[in-house]
């Protein structure tokens, strides 16, 4: 990991990583009860999101959702695709 909660001009991103030689920003998103946490992620929010991740030099842009429910965690992750 290279950093968490990084702040960048416009913004911030949640994690920054990397995967192999790939840098990617990922969102993370918490949901409690029933909702999937990737669904809280809109189209506004996801153009942010990647506006972001290339303000950082990101190459990728992940989303990963957090739900947290009766059950326990309910963990999804969509990578995103490479885009340098």
């Amino acid at each position: 990991m290279l950093g968490y909660n990084r702040a960048v001009p416009g913004g911030e991103i949640d994690i920054l990583a990397r995967d192999g030689g790939t840098r990617v920003a990922v969102e993370v998103r918490t949901t409690t009860g029933r909702s999937d946490p990737i669904d809280a992620l809109d189209d506004s929010k996801r153009s942010r999101v990647a506006r972001l991740g290339a303000v950082a030099g990101a190459d990728r842009v992940d989303l990963l959702g957090v739900g947290i429910g009766l059950e326990g965690l309910d963990i999804h992750w969509v990578p995103g695709e490479r885009w340098r």
